[in-house]
């Protein structure tokens, strides 16, 4: 639907974008991550035609995407974080207006893109009385007069409650049925929750584009299949510094830390146990080391799970942890606290269009 190749953008010194490549494929919605100042804003730009790059060339339909015609403007849809709304016009007289603007029939599309957003109960309402919710519909609304075959959505559920992202995820769903969906967002439960890929962003570069089912494993440092694992252990009988000198046999040990217990650890005589979390990467699985560990057992028997000599220490509680998506985002983009520079790249591109 949607192809970069080596797209770039410059501002006098400022690398807004350097040169990225990523396709955008119908039937998918695609969620656009990256920290402030990382560039998705001005890919998003520019995947509008509201500005062009400095170099590179986009597609649309395997045709070069040229923004002054028409017909390519009429392929993409856009709700920005705010949408603008005539305030003081009523839903429904806002979206016959939008509509001879793009030069359709207000009868016969304005009801349709009602129901398809489900705004018939306020459509007849002053949009300033409208709820934010309803009013992030009144724009989604307005993004899908014309039918694009692109939507681009930018923080969409921004500033909704509960109630109002679930039924903003629901609309995005099934326009994403006969549509091609990006959207940017910060929050990592949207990804999970609607993007069946997931684009990273950092520093003008692409730094995952991938299938949101294998994003988890993005932000590992692995090789030759290796693993990142964080297992976290309530121990008993030993110190820390004895504990880590014991685990250090592990294959793959990185490190030990002493955590605080969580609040919904409720363990008898706590004060007399340690919590810690184990950090290996390895192909196999650890806790069964673990747990030959604390036993006295032969660490590298890996099927005798019979007790050594004398028990090391006791274990109550041992978990493997999920890695979640803000640790993968984290481990990708790790570098903004260091090395970002002082200003957000967005906003250089402001003061560029300004000028």
């Amino acid at each position: 639907m949607v192809r970069f190749e080596a797209v770039g953008k410059d501002y006098g010194e400022i690398r807004a974008l350097g040169e990225v490549s990523f396709e955008l494929r119908p039937g998918e919605i695609t969620g656009l991550l990256g920290p402030n100042g990382a560039g998705k804003t001005t890919a998003m730009r520019i995947m509008t035609g509201f500005l062009a790059p400095t170099r590179g060339a986009v597609y649309l339909e395997g045709q070069p995407f040229d923004p002054d015609t028409v017909e390519a403007r009429r392929r993409i849809g856009y709700l920005p974080e705010s949408a603008s709304l005539y305030t003081d016009m009523l839903a429904w007289d806002y979206l016959v207006y939008e509509a001879r603007v793009h030069g359709l029939d207000p009868d016969r599309r304005v009801p349709e893109v009602i129901r398809q957003v489900g705004l018939e109960s306020h459509a007849h309402m002053p949009i300033r009385q409208l709820s934010r919710g309803f009013r992030q519909r009144t724009g989604l609304a307005h993004a899908l007069l014309h039918d694009p075959d692109l939507l681009i959505l930018d923080e969409p559920t921004s500033g909704l409650d509960p109630n109002q992202i679930l039924e903003v995820r629901t609309l995005i769903r099934r326009i994403a049925a006969t549509k091609t969906v990006i959207l940017s967002t910060h929050i990592m439960q949207e990804v999970e929750a609607l993007c069946h890929r997931v684009l990273v962003i950092h520093r003008g570069e692409i730094r995952y584009d991938g299938p949101i089912a294998q994003f988890s494993a993005a932000g590992r440092p692995s090789s030759g299949g290796a693993e990142l694992q964080q297992i976290r252990f309530i121990v008993a009988g030993v110190e820390l510094p004895e504990l880590r000198d014991l685990l250090r046999d592990i294959p793959g040990f990185l490190e030990l830390e002493e955590v605080p217990l969580r609040a919904g650890d409720r363990i008898a005589d706590a004060e007399n146990l340690l919590h810690v979390r184990l950090t290996v990467e390895s192909p196999e699985d650890a806790r069964p080391a673990v747990f030959r560990l604390a036993a006295g057992a032969d660490i590298t028997a890996h099927a005798d799970t019979s007790p050594g000599p004398g028990a090391r220490f006791v274990i109550y509680e041992m978990t493997r942890e999920r890695t979640s998506l803000e640790d993968v985002f984290h481990a990708l983009t790790r570098e903004t606290v260091a090395g970002a520079s002082p200003r957000d790249p967005d906003e250089d591109e402001e003061d560029a269009e300004q000028t």
